[in-house]
């Protein structure tokens, strides 16, 4: 079966990323080279609340100012156009994604945020937009730019495709079916794939 259903990450995927994490892990107290959202769960209250708020501060502040990725709009109308479902899934805040969207007139079949799943690298938001899209996740492609998006997709039976720059991989990262420098690579990877 051939790819009938791509899901994009957001930040550093469909946008440049720009939420300022050195900022945010400073003003909440995270350690260094600890994930934000596993922290902030862990955390008590009021901290938890307070670490939340501070968080979708900064996602906001970055929607509102995001430039998207190189071929974004073109690599979306080619999909639209051969049928190939789209959505996007994200470990941001629902405020965040609104204004994102809203300010990029972008569309997507399905929209997935940290409020609707547990978030990326559970599988758990992969098989929930394959349900939502009526795919199985064989049948679908996970596009990100960091471990946690290969990871998801990997681990739900999706194929994993990683946007990367010059950094050195990881073991999770190489394991990505695809490894793409910019989103155009994309059209090929759907014109030519065999579900193989």
């Amino acid at each position: 079966m051939s790819i009938k259903g791509i899901i994009f990450d957001m930040d550093g995927t469909i946008t440049l990323a720009n939420v300022d994490l050195v900022a945010v892990n400073k003003e909440v107290g995270i350690p260094d080279n600890e994930p934000i959202l596993e922290y902030i769960a862990g955390a008590e209250e009021p901290k938890r609340s307070k670490s939340l708020t501070i968080l979708e501060k900064y996602e906001a502040r970055a929607a509102e100012t995001s430039k998207l990725n190189d071929g974004v709009v073109e690599v979306l109308g080619h999909l639209r156009e051969r049928g190939i479902k789209t959505a996007l899934l994200t470990r941001n805040s629902r405020r965040s994604v609104e204004i994102l969207l809203k300010r990029h007139k972008l569309h997507f079949d399905a929209v997935v945020t940290r409020e609707d799943a547990p978030p990326k690298p559970s599988p758990y938001p992969v098989k929930f937009i394959g349900e939502r899209l009526g795919i199985m996740p064989k049948d679908l492609l996970m596009v990100g730019d960091v471990h946690f998006d290969v990871f998801s997709g990997k681990a739900a039976g999706a194929k994993a495709a990683l946007l990367c720059g010059r950094r050195k991989l990881g073991v999770v990262e190489q394991s990505a079916d695809y490894r793409i420098k910019k989103l155009s690579e994309l059209i090929n990877i759907i014109d030519t794939d065999k579900g193989q």
